[in-house]
């Protein structure tokens, strides 16, 4: 049965036990949620696509959505598996209709552009329920990078802990933290005091099943340690995460790092992963109106974390990020 906000808005509690599909839509803006309700407990709100060209939260939340029917449930867990839904079917970072980053537009106005009605639709109806969150990214259609999970860095010391434990449970990524910045997803989350983490899987416009096996494992991790399930969850493998904590908020910004000196063909000459130094060549841009070519030299030393694969760039596109883990 499918709901609209009028009829749904601060009901999640009410709704009976079982699952239940709900839609939430406004002002021509709108999201498919599945609703497992069991009893009280906490309620755990995961959504995908909320770039519409990651398409591994998509395929995990919807094969849940299909397949997971969880036992004595102490709590409620909501998945949205497309957040984005028009930047989703144009296949495409950001919405079609106004251009808009949904994650540089939380907490977003209800009397915005459409991006910023979504953000509100979202944050106000689902996030402003939840008692913990977590968005699933990856690198998209253009990019592929070394997967991840990060959150940020929230000053009250308890929401800070459970975060770190919520990233943990992602126990075959790296774990990336640092402090606030705008517009995000977190951002939202963070304001209401919602412990919330971000997942980043490879991307590269396809799903690796690595990727998706490791979500899914990371996941029912998640219901454990918050106890929404019982016992321990999957084990988790040996050896401690790397984890790296940063007071630089632009280190981990993705869309600043090595920008294109020009329009044209971008050559990597590096790979996700290496270890590089500063200064060293992660690629060329070729101009395609005359024979000048840009080499392009690391910022700082560091490992790869993130590689554009779309060869075709414009001037000031993001080309590669590096991390020092």
């Amino acid at each position: 049965m499918e709901s609209t906000v009028a009829t749904v808005k601060n009901s999640l509690l009410a709704l009976p036990p079982g699952l239940h599909r709900r839609r939430f839509a406004a002002r021509g803006v709108g999201f498919d949620a599945w609703i497992w309700r069991g009893g009280d407990g906490p309620v755990l709100l995961v959504n995908g696509a909320t770039h519409g060209d990651e398409y591994e939260g998509p395929t995990l939340l919807r094969a849940w959505a299909e397949t997971w029917r969880p036992k004595n449930l102490r709590g409620t867990v909501v998945a949205v598996p497309v957040l984005n839904e028009a930047a989703f079917f144009a296949g495409q970072r950001c919405h079609p209709a106004d251009g808009g980053n949904l994650a540089r537009a939380f907490p977003g106005s209800a009397r915005g552009g459409v991006t910023a009605r979504l953000a509100h639709l979202f944050d106000t109806h689902l996030l402003a329920q939840a008692t913990h969150y977590v968005d699933l990214h990856s690198a998209g259609a253009a990019y592929e990078l070394l997967p991840w999970t990060g959150y940020i860095t929230h000053p009250a010391p308890a929401t800070d802990r459970t975060q770190r434990a919520m990233a943990a449970s992602f126990a075959e990524f790296w774990c990336w933290a640092g402090p606030f910045l705008p517009g995000r997803t977190l951002s939202a989350a963070h304001a209401r005091g919602i412990p919330a983490i971000y997942v980043e899987c490879r991307g590269a416009g396809g799903v690796a099943p690595a990727d998706l096996e490791n979500l899914d494992l990371g996941l029912r991790r998640v219901l454990h340690r918050l106890g929404l399930l019982a016992g321990t969850g999957p084990r988790a493998p040996r050896g401690k995460q790397h984890f790296r904590l940063t007071r630089d908020a632009d280190e981990a910004h993705l869309q600043i790092h090595h920008p294109a000196p020009a329009d044209g063909l971008f050559t990597p000459t590096v790979e996700v992963g290496d270890r590089i130094r500063r200064g060293q060549a992660v690629g060329q841009v070729a101009e395609l109106g005359s024979a000048a070519v840009h080499r392009v030299g690391a910022e700082r030393g560091g490992r790869v974390v993130m590689l554009r694969r779309q060869r075709s760039v414009r001037r000031g596109d993001a080309l590669c990020t590096l991390a020092p883990v």
